[in-house]
């Protein structure tokens, strides 16, 4: 794929209009083929009518919480490249793409986590057709005035997503390979994205808008708040 300048309108730029549309396409599919109910029934059903990895050790645990953990761990990592990069001659030309990687990635999480515990969007495992409290079966139904919330946009997943900053960083100082830069952040996302799904934490639909946010925001991030063009003393750092 041709990577047109930063200051490209973002109607040309595949890197926001291809997402865009995928995005808009994805969630119109999933909705007209009624897709998260289909994926999540499907789910249930070969869990034996329960959510039997809700609760297991690998799911719960290693793959939940302690994914939880390492998730923070590479931000705690990231947050101390970014600090050195204030001391260290080899790293000082990529000082501000790592602020920018950090923040625009935090910046997502934080995005994400607003609009999880302020929406009254029911989990799979809130519902009656799966053993929960509430009727009804419409993925994206407001629950106002009830305790629900924290299901909608998918925060696990977006743990694994918002490293997805670091492609737009590659990008930006023209590493070679850049685009392989996307497959931490789109690996990990997806592993934690079936994790919870299996657990009966979220439909399809809430992994794909957390996705989304996770590319929109350090994409507009690096688009907008970094110079259009790096330094030379960049670029010589990279080809050297």
């Amino acid at each position: 794929m041709k990577i047109l300048p930063a200051r490209t309108p973002l109607w040309r730029d595949p890197l926001f209009i291809w997402p865009l549309i995928a995005l808009v396409a994805a969630l119109s599919i999933i909705h007209v083929g009624r897709f998260d109910i289909g994926i999540a029934d499907a789910i249930y059903r070969l869990e034996g009518g329960q959510w039997y990895f809700r609760h297991k050790w690998l799911t719960s645990v290693v793959l939940h919480k302690y994914a939880q953990r390492f998730s923070i761990l590479i931000g705690v990592i990231t947050l101390g490249i970014a600090i050195a990069s204030h001391f260290s001659n080899r790293l000082a030309p990529f000082r501000r793409g790592l602020w920018m990687a950090f923040s625009s990635a935090i910046a997502a999480l934080l995005l994400v986590s607003l609009s999880k515990h302020n929406l009254p969007i029911a989990c799979p495992w809130n519902l009656q057709r799966y053993g929960g409290d509430y009727a009804g079966i419409t993925p994206l139904h407001f629950y106002w005035g009830s305790d629900v919330s924290g299901c909608f946009p998918a925060g696990h997943a977006a743990a694994g997503y918002c490293l997805l900053a670091w492609f737009f960083f590659a990008r930006y100082y023209r590493f070679a390979n850049y685009g392989y830069a996307v497959l931490p952040g789109l690996l990990l996302g997806l592993l934690y994205s079936t994790t919870q799904e299996m657990r009966g934490a979220h439909f399809l639909s809430h992994d794909v808008v957390s996705i989304a946010l996770c590319w929109f925001v350090p994409y507009l991030g690096f688009r907008y708040l970094m110079p259009g063009e790096h330094s030379a003393s960049s670029e010589s750092s990279v080809a050297g």
